[in-house]
């Protein structure tokens, strides 16, 4: 099984470091990072670029797991695939994120200067303090999450498709961003079934490793034996 990961604005695969270790042997964790994203003007762009890439990758079982960012990533990602017929994911694993149809958790960032942007994301625990004490490297990642949360604003839910494949959504006891009722709307996205996480913390609760992977882990192993079409 692949489990491939999205991370969230401005982060990147690293995140996804201790994954396959944690998970054991029978996960394989792929941490999907796209470079130079400021060249997509939209979202659809970056979907249909991420969905190339991996085309080969995603004719055997997999799931997919997305941050923030990452959780709209990875829903366009598998409503893209559902639209073509192509193999779904055995699930969507959405975290810290509202689905399309509510407000964007986070304001539009063209209205944040860079200052007020580090902030917010300093506030939310997206900037590690580990970066936050190198400027060219806070100053990168503030960056890269302006290109993001921008893609984020180009957002098309005009003609949604109804999933086939379980939704199971994660999200913080303490996050200011999102609420367990936002989370809870995730429910109209698919027709199958569908469970709802809330573990202690704010929006990067996942930084508790052993919380998560304690739910992760047995929803993992009763997937369904095969992947399915739309």
């Amino acid at each position: 099984m692949r489990l491939f990961c999205f991370h969230h604005a401005g982060g990147g695969g690293t995140m996804f470091n201790t994954w396959n270790r944690v998970l054991g042997p029978g996960v394989e964790v792929v941490a999907v990072e796209i470079a130079n994203r400021e060249r997509f003007a939209t979202l659809r762009q970056l979907v249909i670029e991420i969905n190339d890439l991996l085309r080969s990758d995603l004719d055997g079982p997999h799931v997919f797991f997305g941050h923030s960012f990452g959780a709209l990533v990875a829903y366009r990602l598998a409503c893209l695939r559902a639209a073509s017929t192509s193999v779904l994911p055995r699930a969507l694993m959405v975290s810290s994120f509202a689905p399309p149809h509510l407000p964007a958790p986070v304001p539009a960032v063209d209205h944040l200067d860079d200052q007020q942007l580090t902030v917010l994301l300093s506030d939310l625990g997206g900037i590690p303090p580990e970066v936050a004490e190198w400027p060219a490297l806070r100053d990168g990642a503030v960056a890269a999450a302006r290109i993001d949360l921008r893609l984020c604003m180009t957002d098309d839910d005009t003609e949604t498709v109804a999933l086939s494949c379980p939704i199971h959504v994660f999200g913080g006891s303490d996050d200011p961003l999102v609420s367990e009722s936002d989370l809870a709307e995730w429910r109209s996205r698919t027709s199958g079934e569908f469970s709802l996480h809330v573990l202690r913390g704010g929006h990067f609760y996942l930084n508790d490793g052993p919380q998560l992977f304690a739910t992760l882990r047995p929803l993992l192993s009763r997937l369904p034996a095969a992947s399915e079409r739309c």
